[in-house]
């Protein structure tokens, strides 16, 4: 299954998600650059010392950019 990183919309973290599906690739008109979205799964994940973030649900992100953020998120 493929993967990406993705903000978490709980906790704010960089996590990485599953690859549900993928949308055709789109223009952004300001930018000029290309993007997919998709929807992704997010993993459960760690948030501190012995502590997990329960949230995994399904949201709609950028599976697919020419750029990326400091992070190594697309954008």
């Amino acid at each position: 299954m493929e993967q990406v990183f993705v903000y978490c919309k709980t906790c704010k973290k960089k996590v990485k998600a599953v690859i549900l599906t993928k949308h055709d690739k789109e223009t952004d008109e300001s930018t000029g650059k290309q993007r997919r979205y998709g929807m992704v799964r997010v993993l459960e994940h760690r948030i501190g010392f012995r502590k997990n973030c329960d949230d995994t649900s399904q949201i709609k992100a950028i599976v697919e950019s020419d750029s990326k953020d400091d992070n190594g998120v697309f954008n």
